[in-house]
C-alpha cells in the first residue's frame, strides 16, 4: 500500500518546518501539492519538497479542482494558516472526502471548532488537531512518570511560562489573547493529557504588561478546577524578558510523599519528609521517542486514517481542550468563574 497523498495549506513560516520535516520524511503520507497566498512561500517549499509548478497552488479550491481533473490524487488535507481559515478549509476538505488535520488551536472560535467536528462526523473523516507539545519526548516522559505515581497521590499543581516571543508582523501580533488561544492551548493540552483529567472550571485575569508589544493581553493567572475537584494554576507572560521557562513551561505537581518537577527536558521525583528532612531527588532519563513534535502528531493521523479509530488528539477530544481555552477567555471578559460545560453546552 503507497503513501497517503497530503495537500498542505501554508507553507510559510511554521508551514516551512511542516515541509522540510513532517510533511516530507513522513513514513505515511508524500505531498501531493502545496498550497500558499504567497508566491515566495510556495518558491521555497518547492525547493524543499520538490514539487513543480503544477503541484502550486495559490488557494485549496484550486488544488482540489486541478485534483479532480486527473492531475493528481489526494487523501487528505494539512492546513497551517491562521485559525479563522481553518473551518473554511475543514468545510472543503470533508466535502471533497477527505481527511483533515490543523494546526492549532483548532479553529478561531468555539462554533468553528463545533462545526468542524460535526461535519467529520457527518463525513466519516478524520479530523486532527497538531497538540505536538504531547509528542516531544520530554513530554512522553513526564507523562509516564506521573502514571507512575512515583510520590503518591496527586494533591495540586501548578505551570509557569515565560518566553518573551515576538511575532511581529504576524496575526498573533494583532489577535486577542494571544497567550491563551495561541501559546497557553499547548499546556492546557498537556494538563488534561498529564494527569488524564479534564479542567472543569476556569477563573481567569488577564493583562496587558505596561512593556507589552502585542496589542492584546499577552499576561495571565489563572486558577483551574480539575475534574474530580483538584486544584491547578498557570501563570504566563509571552512578554516576559529574563529568566525563561521552556515552552513546555514549568511544573510542580504536588504529591502525598514529596513532589514532580518538569522543564524543558527535565523531570525529577522530589521526596521528604516533615520540615524538609531527608530531602532527596532523583533525576529522570529522558529518552528518544521513533516520531517526535509534528511527526508523532502527523503520524498518529496517519493510523487514524488507516484504522478508522480517533486519534488521541482528534477534534472531538480537543474541543475538551479549545473549551477550557475559551472558558479561560470569557473568565477574562467577565471577570467570573466559567464551567468548561458551559461552554460545550450547544
Amino acid at each position: 500500500m503507497g503513501k497517503l497523498q497530503l495537500i498542505q495549506c501554508g507553507v510559510g513560516g511554521m508551514g516551512g518546518g511542516w515541509v522540510a520535516d513532517a510533511a516530507k520524511n513522513s513514513p505515511d503520507f508524500e505531498l501531493a501539492a502545496i498550497v500558499d497566498i504567497v508566491p515566495a512561500n510556495l518558491a521555497a517549499a518547492s525547493e524543499k519538497c520538490g514539487l513543480g509548478a503544477d503541484r502550486q497552488f495559490a488557494s485549496l479550491e484550486d488544488a482540489l479542482a486541478a485534483a479532480k481533473s486527473g492531475g493528481f490524487q489526494t487523501d487528505a488535507v494539512l492546513t497551517v494558516t491562521p485559525p479563522a481559515v481553518h473551518v473554511k478549509h475543514a468545510r472543503l476538505a470533508f466535502e471533497n472526502g477527505l481527511h483533515l488535520i490543523t494546526e492549532k488551536p483548532i479553529g478561531a472560535t468555539l462554533d468553528d471548532a463545533k462545526e468542524m467536528v460535526r461535519l467529520a462526523a457527518q463525513a466519516g473523516k478524520q479530523l486532527v488537531v497538531s497538540q505536538n507539545y504531547r509528542y516531544s519526548r520530554s513530554a512522553v516522559k513526564w507523562r509516564e512518570t506521573v502514571d507512575a505515581r512515583p510520590v503518591g497521590t496527586m494533591g495540586h499543581g501548578h505551570l509557569d511560562f515565560y518566553i518573551p516571543g515576538d511575532f511581529t508582523g504576524s496575526f498573533r501580533e494583532t489577535m486577542e489573547f494571544p497567550l491563551l488561544v495561541d501559546m497557553a492551548v499547548h499546556h492546557f493540552d498537556l494538563i488534561r493529557a498529564v494527569t488524564r483529567q479534564n479542567i472543569a472550571r476556569v477563573t481567569t485575569q488577564s493583562f496587558s504588561p505596561e512593556w507589552n508589544w502585542y496589542q492584546h493581553d499577552a499576561g495571565a493567572k489563572i486558577l483551574m478546577e480539575l475534574d474530580g475537584g483538584l486544584p491547578f494554576s498557570y501563570s504566563g507572560d509571552w512578554s516576559a524578558r529574563g529568566r525563561a521557562t521552556s515552552w513546555n513551561g514549568t511544573w510542580r505537581l504536588q504529591c502525598a510523599e514529596g513532589s514532580l518537577h518538569w522543564d524543558g527536558d527535565d523531570i525529577a521525583v522530589a521526596r521528604s519528609e516533615r520540615w524538609n528532612k531527608d530531602p532527596c531527588e532523583e533525576k529522570i532519563e529522558v529518552t528518544p521517542v521513533e516520531y517526535e513534535g509534528l511527526s508523532g502528531t502527523l503520524r498518529e493521523f496517519g493510523r487514524a486514517i488507516q484504522t478508522g479509530v480517533p486519534a488521541p488528539i482528534s477534534g472531538a477530544d480537543n474541543l475538551y481542550t479549545f473549551a477550557a481555552v475559551m472558558a479561560a477567555v470569557k473568565s477574562a471578559q467577565e471577570k467570573r468563574p466559567v464551567d468548561v460545560e458551559e461552554m460545550l453546552a450547544d
